[in-house]
C-alpha cells in the first residue's frame, strides 16, 4: 500500500497531469507546420514590392519587361498567420483586412493553448516570427531582399541567360525564381514541474506544477515549395495593348507579342500608322484577292485547339 502511494505520489499523478500538456504542445506544434506552409503558399501569389522590383518585376515609371506581382509583406503574412490560424475564431471568415489586424480575432489564441489555470503558453502577436525572403541573385550572391531564390538544377541556370535575353528583345519572360521557402517559428512558454512538490504544497518551489512559466521556447517549421515558372497578368488583347496602360500589363497577349514578329504589321488602334496599313491592305486586296483571309500579326490568346475540347 505504501510503495503504491508513493508510486502515485511520484509517477502516476504527475505522468497524468503531463499527458494534457504534452498534447497542447503537439498541436502547437501541428499549427506551427501549417502556418511555415500558409507563408510559404502566400509567397507564391503575393511576391511583389520593392523584393520584386529588386530582381526586375513588378511596375514602376516605365515598364521593366516583367510582369507585375501582387504584393505582401513578410510582416503582412505574419499578422495574417496570428488571424486566421492561431487566433480562437472560431467560423470567422477570412478578410483582406486581417493583413493588419492589431490583435487576436475573438480576443485570444487558441483556448486549447493553456495551462491548467488558464494561462496562455502563447501570450501575443510579437511571439510569432515570419521569414520568407533571401534568395541567390543570377550573380551567385545572396541578397535578403528578394522574395524567391533560384530553382535548383542545371537547366535552370542554363536558361535563365536565354531567358533574360528573350526579355528584352520579346517581354517574354519565365520565372526561373521560383522557389519560395517559408521558416516561422513561436515563442511559447514553458510549463513547470517540480519533483520536490509531490501532492501537496511546496514552500521552496518558485512555481507551481505544470503551470506557465516567464522563459519561453521555440517551435519553428519550414516549407519550401517549387511554384509555377511562369505568370501572366491576364490574357490581354490587341485593343488593350494600344492604350498606355495595357503596354505595362504583362499579359498573355504583351509577352507572346514580342515572339511573333509579324505582329509588328498591328500597330496600335487608332494610329496614323494602323490607317496607313488599312490602306495598304485594301490596296493589296485589288491585285491579290487571296489574301483576304490573312491577317498578319493576329493573336489568339483563349483560342483552345478544338481536340482539346472533345
Amino acid at each position: 500500500m505504501v510503495e503504491a502511494l508513493i508510486a502515485a505520489a511520484l509517477v502516476l499523478v504527475p505522468l497524468f497531469l503531463a499527458i494534457p500538456v504534452i498534447a497542447k504542445y503537439q498541436d502547437i506544434k501541428t499549427y506551427t507546420v501549417q502556418a511555415a506552409r500558409y507563408a510559404a503558399w502566400e509567397r507564391t501569389v503575393w511576391f511583389g514590392g520593392a523584393a520584386a522590383e529588386s530582381f526586375g518585376l513588378g511596375s514602376g515609371g516605365t515598364f521593366s519587361n516583367k510582369w507585375d506581382a501582387n504584393e505582401k509583406t513578410d510582416e503582412q503574412i505574419r499578422i495574417e498567420i496570428g488571424a486566421r490560424l492561431l487566433s480562437d475564431s472560431g467560423t470567422t471568415a477570412f478578410k483582406d483586412t486581417d493583413k493588419t489586424a492589431g490583435g487576436w480575432i475573438g480576443g485570444n489564441s487558441r483556448m486549447l493553448w493553456r495551462d491548467r489555470r488558464g494561462n496562455t503558453l502563447l501570450q501575443s502577436y510579437g511571439d510569432i516570427s515570419n521569414n520568407t525572403r533571401g534568395g541567390y541573385t543570377a550573380l551567385g550572391s545572396y541578397d535578403a531582399t528578394l522574395a524567391s531564390d533560384k530553382a535548383p538544377g542545371t537547366v535552370n541556370d542554363l536558361i535563365t541567360p536565354l531567358v533574360n535575353a528573350g526579355s528584352v528583345v520579346s517581354n517574354f519572360m519565365v520565372d526561373t525564381r521560383g522557389l519560395y521557402t517559408a521558416e516561422v517559428k513561436l515563442a511559447v512558454r514553458q510549463v513547470a514541474y517540480n519533483t520536490e512538490a509531490g501532492l501537496g504544497p511546496c514552500a521552496t518551489c518558485t512555481v507551481d506544477d505544470y503551470l506557465a512559466t516567464g522563459t519561453k521556447m521555440a517551435f519553428s517549421a519550414k516549407n519550401v515549395i517549387l511554384a509555377n515558372g511562369w505568370s501572366a497578368n491576364g490574357p490581354g488583347s490587341h485593343a488593350e495593348y494600344s492604350t498606355a496602360a495595357g503596354k505595362k500589363k504583362m499579359s498573355v497577349y504583351n509577352q507572346t507579342r514580342g515572339l511573333t514578329p509579324s505582329s509588328l504589321l498591328q500597330p496600335d488602334d487608332g494610329g496614323i500608322i494602323a490607317g496607313i496599313m488599312s490602306v495598304l491592305k485594301v490596296v493589296a486586296l485589288i491585285f491579290f484577292p487571296e489574301l483576304s483571309t490573312i491577317d498578319l500579326g493576329r493573336i489568339e490568346v483563349d483560342r483552345v485547339p478544338p481536340d482539346r475540347l472533345q
